[in-house]
């Protein structure tokens, strides 16, 4: 890639990252996520009407349907603000679906007048590939677990044996069961008995596409984790500069410098390797490639976002643990999200299996 072609790409996720920070602030997360928490559907809908109405529902959606047709760079610049504001609405699922609706669903949903969200799980530490849920007859049967907002959805892309399908939440066969999270959100346990679905794809290409889009949606969920810990973090670091003991700022101690440049470096990490993940999926890599750096950024933010929770509650002292204190609703969120579109356990062993096929 030339070095204009490079400063171009840049310029162009500088803009997109400055439009999400307008609409999603950092500085009113904490306010806005205390005010959505605990009351379904756990986000705010006319925010998300917003959101749909600069083209995020439809970010990956080719411009000739009506989507805005960016790149997975993008979509993972919006999900890091997203992150860093802890805005819970439901853009990494709709995003990635949205690639595959056709006709009024998908005008409806680029919209923002509908919300259709992605069901694949359906066993803790299982990803994309691993489907039981069968479409039979114009009639899907299965269940889905941890439906991220599914209190607020008006239909189900699924996965199943015979490739995704469209089933609408109010259609007979649908059983719905919310399930409320330790940060406030909400998931649902999706079941289906012959219920009535629409095929989205055929053919050879059906798995290949939900796929694809599991890649893309798992990478921004990386991203999402590293918007969190980046607000914590620097949270964090304000704090130090201001909280004293001894007469003196405890950012002026320096084992708590220590364990401040310790937490610095496992963010860099992340960063690196989710650009690096991105950078391969956007420039065509081998799907291999690309799902085992999916998989190692997966792992890199999961690991590194706890930590750096838990190390900011601990640097906020007893206050760190109270309701009252913002830092405690960054280190919740990211406990609540690390684990979506694949565990830490199973990216782990997907990115064993796959360095162990490519070296061994």
């Amino acid at each position: 890639m030339t070095t204009d072609l490079v400063e171009e790409r840049l310029e162009r996720l500088q803009l997109i990252r400055d439009s999400a920070r307008s609409v999603v602030p950092v500085e009113t997360g904490a306010q806005r996520a205390r005010a959505l928490r605990f009351q379904q559907p756990g986000f705010d809908r006319t925010k998300w009407q917003e959101m749909s109405s600069l083209g995020w529902s439809g970010l990956r959606v080719p411009e000739d349907k009506g989507g805005s047709g960016l790149d997975v760079a993008a979509l993972c610049a919006v999900a890091q603000q997203l992150g860093a504001s802890l805005s819970p609405e439901p853009f990494i699922g709709v995003a990635g679906v949205a690639q595959l609706l056709q006709g009024d669903w998908l005008q409806s949903v680029l919209a923002g007048e509908r919300i259709v969200v992605p069901a694949w799980l359906e066993r803790p530490n299982d990803l994309a590939a691993s489907v039981q849920t069968r479409f039979l007859q114009g009639r899907v049967s299965g269940v889905k677990r941890l439906v991220a907002g599914a209190a607020g959805a008006n239909g189900f892309v699924v996965s199943t044996c015979e490739g995704p399908v469209l089933v609408e939440r109010d259609a007979p066969g649908v059983a719905l069961t919310i399930v409320a999270l330790h940060d406030g959100g909400f998931v649902g346990d999706l079941r289906l008995e012959d219920a009535p679905a629409t095929p989205l794809t055929s053919g050879a290409g059906a798995a290949a596409a939900f796929e694809r889009i599991f890649e893309e949606s798992a990478l921004a969920n990386a991203a999402y984790v590293l918007g969190a810990m980046e607000a914590a973090f620097d949270m964090t670091l304000a704090y130090m500069t201001v909280r004293k003991q001894f007469g003196k700022p405890i950012g002026s101690f320096q084992a708590l410098q220590h364990r401040a440049v310790d937490l610095k470096i496992q963010l860099e990490l992340t960063r690196a390797v989710v650009n690096e993940a991105l950078r391969a999926m956007d420039d065509g890599a081998p799907p291999q490639d690309c799902q085992a750096l999916v998989s190692r950024a997966k792992m890199r933010a999961a690991g590194a976002g706890m930590l750096i929770a838990k190390e900011s509650v601990q640097f906020h002292g007893a206050m760190g643990m109270t309701d009252e204190c913002d830092v405690g609703l960054y280190a919740r969120k990211i406990l609540a999200v690390h684990n979506d579109w694949g565990s830490t356990v199973a990216h782990r062993q997907r990115f064993a299996t796959l360095e162990l096929t490519r070296h061994g």
